[in-house]
């Protein structure tokens, strides 16, 4: 399941770690800001599975939200596995 979260209000020059409000699925961390989509790597990093710490603040006016991805139900955290004939073992 996808969630976005506005932290723009949280803003202020400064700052530059944010906390999301639920766990993520770690590696789905996007952000977005003033709707400008951010590299991970080169402007964030996550941190855990919980929040994210930005490489430099955003200034005051600017806006951030983050999307990610979160486990609700019937959802798993596997995924397929890739093997080199393309054939998954684990699917009958």
């Amino acid at each position: 399941m996808t969630r976005t979260d506005d932290h723009t209000p949280q803003v202020d020059g400064v700052r530059t770690q944010f906390e999301s409000p639920a766990e993520f699925v770690t590696g789905t961390m996007e952000v977005h800001l003033n709707g400008v989509r951010q590299e991970p790597g080169v402007h964030f990093e996550e941190v855990a599975n919980t929040g994210l710490r930005m490489f430099e603040a955003p200034r005051p006016g600017d806006t951030l939200q983050l999307q990610y991805e979160v486990v609700g139900p019937g959802d798993s955290y596997m995924f397929p596995t890739v093997v080199a004939s393309g054939i998954d073992p684990m699917r009958s």
